[in-house]
């Protein structure tokens, strides 16, 4: 049975956003509506929109590496905005996009195997660069820092605080 409700989310911060839904509580890195992958308390996960479509436990991930796309637009929604309206205005047109695009999450096992996940962006333009960073630092952090990934259980919490630490820079 494949279930197409878009997961309950609560909070965003660049390219991760805070989930609790049947699945219970996780990170979605990449859009959460789209194809995304949730950091859970217990492993890794692919999905597309709230289907799963495998699991990691963190016990076998050795380096998780995702390449989040960033800008250098202020914000990724006026990029997204603005350069339609320009190639409208002007006739440019910078090419039909075939497909929805996304970017690579990998996951390296402890076996040696790389799983390559795809992730969709909330953006076309991407994110900004201390977002993408921010979300790259996260991952490394717990993969490096098993206590940490009990901090997955409440991840509105986690966002809340790196939106903090954000503001505060």
């Amino acid at each position: 049975m494949v279930r197409w409700a878009v997961p309950v989310s609560s909070r965003r911060v660049g390219a991760l956003t805070a989930l609790d839904d049947a699945d219970g509580p996780a990170l979605a890195l990449g859009d959460a509506a789209a194809r995304h992958v949730r950091l859970r308390p217990d492993g890794l996960q692919p999905a597309l929109g709230d289907a799963p479509a495998g699991f990691v436990p963190w016990a076998q991930v050795r380096v998780v590496v995702a390449d989040v796309p960033t800008t250098w637009w202020p914000h990724p929604a006026l990029g997204d905005t603005l350069v339609p309206l320009i190639e409208g205005i002007f006739g440019g047109s910078s090419g039909d996009i075939a497909e929805t695009p996304t970017f690579p999450v990998r996951v390296t096992t402890d076996d040696g195997a790389v799983l390559e996940w795809r992730a969709t962006p909330h953006y076309l333009s991407g994110y900004r660069r201390r977002d993408a960073a921010l979300a790259g630092r996260l991952v490394e952090h717990l993969v490096a820092a098993p206590n940490a990934r009990v901090l997955l259980a409440r991840p509105d919490d986690v966002l809340s605080r790196l939106g903090e630490i954000l503001r505060s820079r």
